[in-house]
């Protein structure tokens, strides 16, 4: 794996669609089915289905929170929150890098001790705080330590689409 991706991270995500608040995160565990289990997100109710299906999802009932997730890279699984409240996916018994980025106030807060993982130093991550100059510093070293960045083929993948019961890992 090349120490950089080929194009901005946050760049791809934008032109995407991310024009929004933004709340993802990066799950150690290659079984999406198992993670949503965990989440208590009812199998029936579920739908397969692209990014931009998924972002239409982002004006919502505000009490639900929904999610886009699937694979990501061997070992992880993407979650993309596109509506509802915010959840505490750190809850989760694994690892998850967690991110959130508020357009409103231009603040973001990611993962937490990213900045001390070897191999990270030449990003020169401030911590797990700051703006959107900070973002794709941070992606580039969540890509690092998944094994892969995100790219064009990896926003052209298939997702679930899901419910997470109210009230499950609410913060």
């Amino acid at each position: 794996m090349k120490p950089f991706p080929e194009e901005s991270q946050w760049e791809l995500l934008t032109a995407a669609g991310m024009r929004e608040d933004f709340q993802a995160a990066w799950i150690e565990g290659g079984d999406a089915d198992a993670i949503a289990a965990e989440l208590s997100v009812d199998p029936a109710t579920t739908l397969e289905c692209d990014l931009a299906t998924a972002l239409r999802w982002s004006g919502a009932d505000a009490r639900t929170p929904v999610l886009w997730m699937g694979g990501h890279s061997p070992g992880w699984t993407f979650a993309l929150v596109v509506a509802g409240s915010v959840l505490d996916l750190s809850l989760l018994t694994r690892r998850v890098l967690d991110f959130c980025y508020l357009r409103e106030t231009d603040e973001f807060y990611g993962v937490a001790g990213l900045c001390h993982e070897a191999g990270l130093s030449d990003l020169h991550l401030n911590d797990d705080r700051g703006d959107k100059d900070d973002l794709d510093a941070h992606l580039v070293a969540v890509g690092r330590v998944t094994g892969r960045f995100i790219d064009r083929d990896w926003l052209a993948e298939r997702r679930t689409l899901c419910r997470v019961p109210v009230g499950v890992l609410a913060s």
